[in-house]
């Protein structure tokens, strides 16, 4: 990677590092951003009331000016740790950096530069690596992508990691949301951002993505959870999106993805495949009552998941 602007360092990054027991790794995320060619930074790191050794770790480094501690008195989950971070952060531009992953030594100088070439857009983010649990092995993600004209977060996930926003753009949303998305909280914010402002993408991998078993989205135990609230984010961005010009999926998909998640473990997936074709055009006569603009079907499908996930 080669620069090829001299920066200002006017750009201010506020990045967000919500901790839960990552001990193994959160001193190599630390250091991944003290190791910055980019110096105009403070990192926020939220301990959300880590049981390993992880406030040791991280006490050492809370001493510089600009890395902030803030710990938990309670678990606040994923989302919650993110709203606590970012209520303490006071620079320009947001960053998010989970505790078991990196981003590459030019990464803020990167997002910096073209945050000064588009001045106007709101998110910024790049491409990433996926690696192994050794962060060795590492591709580089192939999904993550430009969203076209038209296109959306809500039809297909194409915006993760290195994702930055601006903190002003940010405050016109109604920010993290801790009740019912805590795993999903990417998806539910990126929605958000979407409905206010604009995106550009770097086709540059600038973070290295960790795969392991104790991962939060990785963990395959929290894969019907991360599915659920993903599809509650989408749910709520739905409703938000009526009546608005802005690129929207439609009742019948939403109802079929809910009877996909509802009825996920109970039937082998080749087997469930081969009866949805069947069944699909029954489901669509089911809800041809329902219009566009009718909100009640959707709070009961709200309120079935929200409890399932409480189960």
């Amino acid at each position: 990677m080669e620069t090829h602007t001299k920066l200002t360092q006017d750009i201010s990054f506020s990045l967000l590092m919500a901790n839960y027991n990552n001990s193994n790794y959160i001193e190599e995320a630390i250091n991944s951003v003290i190791s910055q060619t980019y110096s105009n930074w403070e990192l926020i790191i939220v301990d959300d009331c880590s049981t390993d050794n992880s406030l040791q770790i991280i006490a050492p480094y809370s001493k510089r000016d600009n890395i902030k501690l803030i710990k938990n008195k309670r678990n606040l989950g994923y989302s919650g740790a993110l709203k606590t971070a970012i209520a303490y952060a006071s620079n320009y531009i947001i960053g998010i950096i989970d505790p078991d992953d990196k981003i590459h030594f030019q990464a803020l100088e990167k997002i910096a530069e073209a945050y000064e070439m588009y001045p106007n857009c709101g998110v910024i983010y790049s491409t990433m690596w996926i690696c192994d649990s050794e962060l060795k092995n590492c591709i580089v993600c192939k999904w993550i992508k430009n969203i076209e004209p038209g296109d959306s977060m809500i039809f297909k996930s194409k915006v993760s990691h290195f994702k930055t926003f601006r903190l002003d753009v940010y405050k016109k949303t109604s920010g993290f949301n801790s009740t019912y998305i805590d795993i999903a909280a990417d998806v539910d914010i990126i929605l958000k951002l979407e409905e206010v402002t604009s995106f550009k993408y770097i086709d540059i991998p600038l973070y290295y993505y960790r795969m392991h078993a104790r991962g939060i989205s990785k963990n395959i135990n929290n894969k019907l959870k991360t599915r659920i609230q993903g599809y509650i984010a989408i749910n709520n961005a739905y409703i938000r999106r009526l009546n608005f010009n802005i690129p929207n999926i439609t009742l019948k998909d939403l109802y079929l993805e809910y009877f996909i998640i509802t009825f996920h473990n109970f039937i082998f997936k080749s087997i469930f495949l081969k009866i949805i074709k069947f069944i699909y055009p029954l489901i669509e006569k089911m809800f041809k009552i329902v219009t566009t603009s009718s909100k009640k079907p959707l709070n009961i499908v709200y309120y079935f998941l929200t409890n399932l996930i409480k189960q």
